[in-house]
């Protein structure tokens, strides 16, 4: 009896070691359906958001039972446990479940572009779809690259982030998707937006921070799987949450979190670089000295390692002194950002208060680098962005 319990214990401890050595195991795919659509949300989560994301996988299934049964909520966590995918599924008459579809058996840095593609191949491969929406959760600082002193882009795993001309490079080997949703601060900027406009058709984020418990998934699950896609609907029923409840900031009672929010119609972007490129040209030239003190910022601190993220329209809407060449160029910017929405004020962490939206009437939802005098290390970083050169800064002589 020893020696069986012995022989048990040598062999189950052998196939223990010879799953060690693999990266990952266990997922079968049953069957070979291809699928409506498959979202996958990518949660680098290995830092100071580790307990959101639980909280946000909670409203997951709390929303189980918006999502088709041709289609599939996938995410990808990395947090302080080891990588691993789940799939959130809810069969009729059971409660839904985060099923683990794929554990993984050793650590992955998620602050880098390999291991966003290896999760987006294997999502792709294994639930294969008609259309694909992504979700990158973590911290953001829009396009400000990773190697700049002080700065970073997004997803940050042990002091490493992936920067957006990357991202936008694993993106291109990826199927084409319908949607990103940034949850992640300051990502809706229009050099963010350009850099990823051939392989998404929509961007939804916010050009300010977001709210610490970030977007509200049981309320946006079934616009992300609605036929035709709704996209208008996840920013909307995003935005609700922080409209219509007092979402309290720990710690900062009775402050309570805001939101700012925007739509991007990657279609659009081309025509308002171009309608940008000829404003700028015109309008801002090197030595022209503006006064920007007016215009919505997003950033709340004075930084020369940090950009204020200035809201584009409301730059815009200053920089441009004729009506008939703002109206043109607003036709353009209106038309790639549909859909833009905001609470009269957000809370700011870099503040530790609430900050208010100085413009309501001009609210943009995008934002924009402005380059100026003395900020050398942001302006050549800005010079290495595809925005620069398309919409007119080059040729202004920034």
């Amino acid at each position: 009896m020893m020696r069986i319990k012995a022989i048990f214990r040598y062999t189950m401890y052998t196939m223990f070691i010879l799953l060690g050595m693999t990266s990952c195991h266990w997922f079968n795919p049953e069957d070979e359906t291809i699928y409506d659509r498959t979202v996958l949300v990518y949660m680098a989560a290995d830092n100071n958001l580790s307990a959101f994301q639980k909280e946000d996988v909670d409203e997951m299934l709390k929303g189980a039972a918006d999502i088709p049964t041709n289609c599939r909520l996938l995410v990808y966590v990395d947090d302080t446990k080891l990588p691993r995918i789940l799939s959130i599924e809810q069969e009729k008459g059971r409660r839904p479940v985060a099923k683990v579809v794929q554990q993984y058996t050793t650590e992955h840095n998620s602050g880098d572009t390999e291991t966003l593609l290896s999760a987006i191949e294997w999502a792709t491969t294994n639930y294969p779809a008609e259309s694909y929406g992504l979700v990158l959760w973590s911290h953001g600082s829009a396009w400000v690259p990773a190697k700049a002193p002080v700065q970073r882009a997004i997803c940050v795993d042990s002091n490493n982030w992936m920067e957006i001309k990357d991202i936008a490079d694993v993106l291109a080997q990826s199927p084409h998707l319908d949607f990103i949703l940034f949850d992640a601060c300051f990502m809706q900027s229009v050099e963010v937006a350009y850099e990823l406009r051939e392989v998404a058709d929509y961007i939804i984020s916010s050009p300010a921070e977001i709210p610490g418990p970030g977007a509200p998934y049981h309320r946006i699950v079934a616009s992300m799987f609605s036929t035709p896609l709704n996209v208008q609907g996840i920013a909307e029923e995003y935005y609700r949450e922080y409209h219509e409840n007092n979402i309290y900031v720990r710690g900062h009672e009775p402050d309570c979190f805001g939101v700012c929010l925007s739509v991007v119609d990657c279609s659009g972007l081309e025509h308002l670089a171009a309608a940008t490129d000829k404003m700028i040209k015109k309008y801002a030239g090197k030595g022209i000295s503006t006064d920007l003190s007016t215009v919505q910022r997003y950033y709340p601190r004075t930084s020369n390692t940090t950009p204020e993220y200035y809201d584009m329209n409301g730059y815009m809407r200053q920089l441009i002194t004729l009506p008939e060449d703002y109206e043109y160029w607003k036709s353009s910017f209106d038309h790639t950002i549909p859909y833009r929405k905001t609470t009269p004020q957000w809370f700011s962490d870099y503040s530790k208060g609430l900050e208010d939206i100085v413009d309501m009437e001009n609210y943009g939802g995008i934002s924009c680098y402005v380059p100026k005098e003395g900020r050398t290390r942001l302006n050549e970083a800005f010079r290495s962005t595809s925005w620069y050169h398309a919409a007119g800064w080059e040729q202004a002589g920034w």
